[in-house]
Order: C-alpha cells, then structure tokens, then sequence
C-alpha cells in the first residue's frame, strides 16, 4: 500500500495546485516529478480525470486512479456491478481489462479474476485501484491477449472482453474495435465456451457477427451499454435490463402490437430509447398488457398514449393536459389556459437556440405547473410529469 498512498499522495497534491489557479506548464516543469511508474505529464492527466470522476463513479471516483481513456471508457459502478453478478463463476478472464473497474467488481463476486492488458500504464492503473479497494484475488498480466504467450496461460470458465474502440469512428463494426472480438472468440473458445464482450451499443445489430444474447442495458432512462453473451451466457436472443431496478424485458416476453394513435390519450409515455434500440417495444407492451397507441417514434423520442396508467422502469409517464398548433402565439395562450409556471422542451431543437426559445415561451407566466412541451409533426402536446 505504500506504492499506493505515494502515487495518492501526488495526485492530491497537483489536484489543490490545481485549483488553487497554477497552470498545467507551471506544475509540470516545477512542481512534479516523474515517478518509477508515470510519467509527470500522466499524472497530471490522472488529477483532472480524479476532480472529473465523482459524476460517473460518485464518492468512489475521488479515489480511483484513471487517464482520460479509462474515465470516457470504464464502466459505471451499478452495472459493472450488475455484470459481475451476471457472470458469477470461479474463474474469470478479463483480457482487456483497462484501469481494471469491471475486472475488480468480477473479483468481488467470483473466485479468481486474470486481468489482461497490452497497455503497460493502463495495467499499473489496474493494480493501483486493486490495491486501493484491498483487492487480492486478481492475476495480472501484461501483453497481447491475442498472443500464444498470453492466452496459453488463461484458464477459466468465462472470459470477458471490453475492446477499445476509435471515438471518431462514424459506424460501429467489429473491425473497429481492439482486440477485434472475432478473433478473440475464435481463439477463446479453445478456453472456454462462455464468452462475453461488450460492444458500442450504437452498433448495427448487422454488425454483430457473433452468435450470442444482445443485452442492452438503460442507466437512469438512457442506453449505456451493450453486451453480448455466448454459449451457455445466452439466454434469448435479445433484451434489455433497466437500472438501478433491474426491470428486464427481452425477446422471449410476448409482443403485442401497437398501433397508431389519432390523438393523445389521458395519459403520454416516454419510451427508454434503449427499448427502441433493442426493437423490444412490442415486448415491452406484452409484457405490461399495454392498452394503447403510438403517439411518435422518432430518432430520438418515441411516444406512446393510453387512457390507462402503467408503471415500468422503462416509461416515464405524463399527463396529458392540452395540445395545439405548433406556434409560439398558440402555446403560450395554452400555457396560460393550463396555470403553467416552467416549461421543459421535450423535442429535439438546437442547443443555442433552447434558453432563447424557453424564455419566449415563459415569459410572463405564473402559474404553478412545470409543463412539459412535446412536437408531434405540427403539434405542439403539453402534458405533466408523473412521479411514480
């Protein structure tokens, strides 16, 4: 621990020189040194990764060791939580570990995990947040998973992938991922027949050449990831796994078709994209018994409405107050009508042109309601949340 509390120790240190105004030029050519493991340059990195963290990791990210990479890339802490969980075993490979956040919640739940790295300093920040979190039934290994020196020393029952990926790629295939998964499950599956990778969930489901379960995960009402298990890891073809509650829909669940709506009902639904994503809203509505219509389904938001209430985690609910022309004249004089106060933009507008278009809209209200305001083609529907 005494490695641990120095690299700490340095890392508190430039994160107060920081913020106490002194400049990146000024702190690395007189105030750091560069130690046995990191460079002065990436131990900067890694204190503005650590004044960064605490949004995707909470009190625990203002002490994991991260560069900018493993802070865009490392999974969160309820769903690598939740994939540990998943993949229980006695053994468990994760050949591309990173700064080692899923491979030490996989060690908190199975017997063994053998982290696997090509990248030397990724690997260092691996065994530094092991250490951090008294981790001690982790193997590491540093090199090529893909290479006969590294694979030929894994033994386990699951092995799991996370490939890094290029951020300016525009479309998502396996090709562009490293290690490239074909070639780890062709490999791997001399180890063993349960395999798992995760992929960018806005892949193409045509793009995903390996046989296996699909499993998109929601966090807090967005997509975050997508998973894909192999072998005796599948359990459908697709699904979706809400979270924090663990609602899940998949394939398997009975689908009922929803048709079109004339017009909003009592009640509006905003789709979790990640149902959309996963093309499970048909088992989404089997499931729930939903009695109702598809108001919308755009790129971004997908409507449904009813004139009965449901609960999912997958929902959030609305009551519908009013619609009318899509016009600025025509929304405020409805927006007076309903004793609106606030409004919240529910359809897709530029982001410079948000705060001007919110303002003309409230201008001059009093009312009590914060009013939610959708566009369905050239109608303008004003509803209000529903905490459930």
């Amino acid at each position: 621990m005494d490695e641990v509390r120095e690299i700490e120790r340095i890392i508190e240190r430039i994160v107060n020189l920081i913020r106490r105004g002194y400049s990146r030029g000024k702190i690395l050519s007189e105030m750091v040194e560069d130690t046995s493991i990191f460079s002065r340059e990436k131990l900067f990195e890694m204190a503005r990764c650590r004044m960064r963290s605490r949004e995707k990791f909470g009190e625990l990210g203002e002490r994991l060791f991260l560069d900018e990479e493993s802070l865009r890339y490392s999974t969160p802490p309820l769903i690598a939580d939740y994939r540990a969980r998943r993949l229980e075993g006695d053994i468990i490979a994760d050949i591309s570990c990173g700064a080692g956040i899923q491979a030490i919640y996989f060690a908190m739940r199975s017997g063994k995990v053998i982290a696997v790295e090509r990248d030397p300093v990724k690997l260092e920040l691996a065994k530094l947040n092991a250490r951090l979190l008294n981790i001690k039934n982790m193997e590491f290994i540093q090199g090529d998973a893909l290479s006969r020196e590294v694979y030929g020393r894994i033994k386990a029952d699951i092995v799991f992938s996370d490939p890094s990926r290029k951020p300016e790629e525009r479309i998502r295939t396996m090709d562009g991922l490293e290690p490239p998964p074909l070639k780890v499950y062709d490999i791997y599956r001399k180890v063993t027949d349960k395999i798992a990778f995760e992929l960018p969930p806005q892949i193409r489901k045509e793009n995903v050449l390996i046989d296996g379960e699909r499993e998109y995960t929601s966090l807090d009402f967005k997509l975050n990831r997508l998973a894909l298990y192999t072998g005796p890891l599948k359990r459908c073809d697709v699904s979706a796994i809400s979270l924090p509650r663990e609602e899940r829909v998949t394939s398997n669940d009975p689908r009922r078709k929803v048709g079109l709506a004339e017009q909003p009902l009592d009640y509006l639904y905003e789709v979790d994209p990640t149902i959309v994503k996963a093309d499970l809203l048909e088992n989404l509505a089997g499931k729930i018994d939903f009695d109702g219509f598809l108001l919308m389904m755009g790129k971004r938001r997908t409507l449904l409405t009813s004139s009965e209430w449901f609960e999912s985690s997958f929902l959030r609910g609305y009551h519908f107050l009013t619609s009318c022309k899509f016009s600025v004249e025509e929304i405020r004089k409805e927006l007076l009508d309903v004793d609106a106060g606030k409004v919240m933009l529910r359809f897709s507008i530029d982001p410079k042109d948000y705060w001007r278009f919110r303002k003309r809209l409230e201008e001059g209200l009093s009312g009590s309601k914060k009013v939610e305001l959708f566009r369905v083609g050239e109608r303008a529907i004003l509803a209000e949340r529903v905490n459930s």
